[in-house]
């Protein structure tokens, strides 16, 4: 079975939108996929997604329960796939990885190197957005998660 966690900042509209996702569209594939989702700050630690995400979610027939944690260092030893959410996130992991993790098998890769829109390697952080950039997020978020299930196919 593929092991995959998301990673955001918080953990609360990107990754945790993009773990429902995934487990959906694995479900519907008939994929073998467990997945898991965590930030590199503790900002929200234990919260439920943002009502924005959970909205979001419930309008394409998820729902998202995930609790807000932080990445730990047995995820790098876990999961084959950590896939983060913007550059900065990316950096966090790997000086994170450095520090307290060994383990050579972990993929860690952007979730815009699954995109079919190429230059663009973020995935757009909308807290302090609207509604309308939560609708956009789960557009591209469901874009490239599709790509990417392509991928671990081949």
């Amino acid at each position: 079975m593929i092991k995959v966690l998301f990673v955001c900042l918080g953990n609360i509209c990107r990754s945790p939108l993009a773990e429902g996702i995934l487990r959906q569209q694995a479900f519907l594939d008939n994929q073998a996929i467990e997945c898991d989702s965590a930030g590199t700050s503790t900002y929200h630690i234990g919260e439920l997604p943002d009502e924005r995400a959970q909205h979001i979610a419930q309008k394409n027939n998820m729902i998202l329960t995930h609790r807000a944690r932080q990445i730990q260092r047995e995820d790098f030893e876990k999961f084959d796939y950590i896939i983060a959410m913007d550059r900065s996130v990316y950096q966090n992991i790997l000086s994170y990885k450095t520090r307290v993790s060994n383990a050579t098998e972990t993929n860690i890769m952007l979730m815009r190197n699954f995109d079919d829109i190429k230059g663009v390697l973020d995935v757009f952080d909308p807290y302090y957005g609207t509604p309308k950039d939560f609708e956009e997020m789960q557009v591209v978020l469901s874009r490239c998660i599709k790509n990417f299930l392509q991928f671990l196919k081949e």
